[in-house]
């Protein structure tokens, strides 16, 4: 994958999570200081919020774990390489 792609990758990666995170925490602050009964949050909007703040902290999971596994791999191939090119000289 080109370092452009990337860059666009995890650009929209870190949108689409503080997306998620911002409107869980907006749903549940209108559900707790907007909707009567004041002070109480229905099931169906905890279980909303729960599943945006899950989305947010799985899309950063994910990339942190690609990241990790990607520059692992890239310095594997940077070794080898160095290794073939010290064979042939």
């Amino acid at each position: 994958m080109s370092e452009k792609k990337r860059i666009e990758l995890t650009r929209l990666q870190g949108i689409i999570a503080i997306a998620s995170f911002t409107s869980g925490v907006l749903i549940a602050a209108v559900c707790l200081f907007f909707i009567p009964p004041l002070g109480e949050i229905a099931s169906s909007a905890v279980s909303i919020v729960s599943e945006l703040l899950v989305l947010c902290g799985a899309i950063l999971g994910v990339k942190a774990s690609y990241d990790v596994k990607f520059r692992r791999f890239e310095a594997e191939l940077h070794q080898m390489i160095d290794n073939d090119n010290q064979h042939i000289a």
